[in-house]
């Protein structure tokens, strides 16, 4: 996992080629997923792109906001 500071409030995080599970448990075929979440919560607002083929990922890339939502 590769992860480094972008600015003062945001981080970015890159994992690749990670096993998730193995074959007796279930396969995940094909997954593509891309989001942007810009909600007011803990961490966010979130950019997160990942690809998942036959049970490995083949890349997770996340941009976040490092701080947690303030409770009133």
């Amino acid at each position: 996992m590769i992860s480094f500071m972008l600015s003062e409030n945001y981080a970015f995080e890159l994992s690749i080629l990670h096993n998730i599970r193995a074959f007796k448990d279930g396969i995940s075929f094909f997954e593509l997923t891309c989001t942007l979440d810009l909600y007011k919560a803990d961490h966010h607002p979130k950019f997160s792109l990942m690809w998942v083929l036959l049970n490995l990922k083949i890349f997770e890339m996340n941009v976040y906001n490092i701080n947690h939502v303030k409770e009133n």
